[in-house]
């Protein structure tokens, strides 16, 4: 068990207070001192907005035993501080100690789109027979993978971690933090062009992970030409997952109807709970994985049966009458065409309703990729009505009208709640609603409103994590 003397002895820094609490055993570690445990130790990180030192004390309040701070601070009798010149290049170090003591399997999951729903899909799997963890929601960044890994025991099997990046070298730097035996690199695509600046620099820095592997290691990828040129930069063995022969796990009989993937591996058929096609690289993916794990794949089938998707992916409701189709967790080209495509898909006696918000980071081509989104709501899926938001709202619905679309069923907006009277006006029973965008617009909220406007059940939206250094 870890204890405040190895805790020091990791990070440096200066101690304070804590006498005779050397072999005291570390509690939880906490980055909101709301959620501190009592015992745990309060991390008190800079953020945008405050400095996360500033509520240590509430945290002590609430029973921290210590707190890992960057300046100074009031240590309360029979509590500890350890101050450090960085908060959060320690608990980088501490992180990586924790990795130095993990004897499982080190799993790694990366791309443009579908990381968190891949990381679950093989959780899904490992734990029916496995015992592991996994990456809490979205925690994939240089903060976010280290918090992560506190998670970690060292008697576990396995652990899943999802790694993220917005420029090059990040994905390097994270991998080297966690230095993962399988990596995972999911589908590519044109997210966070604005960092990168091309197709190619994407598929480069998700390469960065297939460096990072060592020789006894396995790479764990989805068929793309990209990856396929970048593939000889892996010293470890590679398994290629897709629907084309040359794949090693290789889908057939690939059909979806009704909130049910099928296809089959091997033979053997696969029935996974989820909204859409664009769902089969994250299955082939977490197949290829437990394969690697020793699966057989009557197993991995049966567990990928129960899989629970994560919230805001291609979540259905009903409200209205009508058929709401919740992808608001984020957005991308692919992802947007993927739900473009659902979309088409779906089996309606209704209309078809595109709410879309802007998609982030796409740097100087943003007004490009978005008017050729507009163009492909009504070409790819034939969308009925279009409702774009945002900064570049003109250009969707430019888009849409070069392809076709009316003037009156092709409408901008600046913000979410702007759409709200159009909606309560247009939307019918029979009617599928599919509602997307960027983080940064909080596309939920037009779901959560048409739901108490509706017939359906309201649903409670899950908030982010916080960090004290994020308080307003």
């Amino acid at each position: 068990m870890d204890t405040l003397r190895s805790l020091h002895r990791t990070i440096g820094g200066t101690l304070h207070g804590g006498a005779n609490a050397g072999s005291a055993i570390l509690g939880r570690v906490a980055i909101d001192s709301r959620r501190v445990e009592r015992g745990g130790v309060f991390w008190g990180l800079a953020g945008a907005k405050h400095n996360g030192a500033d509520f240590a004390a509430e945290a002590f309040c609430r029973g921290a035993a210590g707190a890992v701070v960057d300046r100074p601070i009031d240590v309360p009798a029979g509590r500890w501080t350890i101050r450090v010149d960085d908060a959060l290049q320690a608990l980088q170090r501490w992180a990586a100690r924790l990795r130095g003591k993990f004897t499982g399997t080190m799993i790694a999951v990366t791309g443009s789109v579908g990381k968190t729903t891949t990381r679950q899909m093989i959780h899904t799997v490992l734990k029916t027979r496995l015992v592991g963890t996994a990456s809490p929601n979205n925690y994939n960044n240089h903060l976010g993978l280290p918090l992560s890994m506190l998670s970690v025991e060292p008697w576990h099997d396995y652990a899943v971690l999802e790694l993220g990046a917005s420029a090059a070298g990040e994905i390097a730097k994270l991998a080297a933090l966690c230095a993962p035996e399988i990596g995972v690199i999911t589908q590519l695509g044109d997210a966070h062009l604005g960092g990168f600046g091309s197709h190619s620099a994407v598929a480069e820095a998700k390469a960065e992970l297939l460096a990072a592997l060592p020789p006894a290691g396995h790479a764990i990828l989805c068929d793309a030409p990209m990856l396929r040129r970048l593939a000889g930069r892996c010293r470890a063995a590679i398994t290629w997952v897709g629907r084309g022969g040359d794949c090693d796990v290789a889908a057939a009989n690939v059909h979806w109807s009704r909130g049910r993937l099928g296809f089959a591996v091997d033979g053997q058929k696969f029935s996974v709970p989820v909204w859409g096609r664009h769902y089969l690289p994250s299955a082939l993916c977490a197949v290829a994985v437990a394969e690697r794990m020793g699966f057989e794949l009557e197993e991995t089938a049966r567990a990928l049966a129960g899989f629970v998707p994560p919230p805001q992916r291609c979540e259905v409701v009903q409200a209205h009458g009508a058929t709401i189709i919740n992808d608001t967790y984020n957005a991308s080209p692919v992802a947007m065409q993927a739900a473009l495509e659902l979309l088409r898909d779906f089996e309606t006696k209704g209309r078809r309703i595109v709410v879309c918000g802007d998609m982030a980071e796409l740097g100087e081509e943003s007004a490009l990729i978005h008017a050729r989104l507009g163009g492909d709501v009504v070409t790819r899926c034939g969308a009925d009505l279009l409702i774009a938001v945002g900064r570049f709202a003109k250009d969707v619905v430019a888009g849409a009208r070069a392809a076709g679309m009316p003037n009156g069923r092709s409408i901008g907006c600046e913000l979410p709640e702007q759409t709200l009277p159009y909606l309560d006006e247009a939307i019918a029973p029979g009617d599928v609603v599919l509602v997307k965008g960027s983080r940064m617009l909080a596309m939920e909220r037009v779901v959560e409103a048409i739901e108490q406007h509706g017939d359906g059940p309201g649903r409670q939206t899950r908030p982010p994590a916080a960090t004290d250094g994020d308080r307003s």
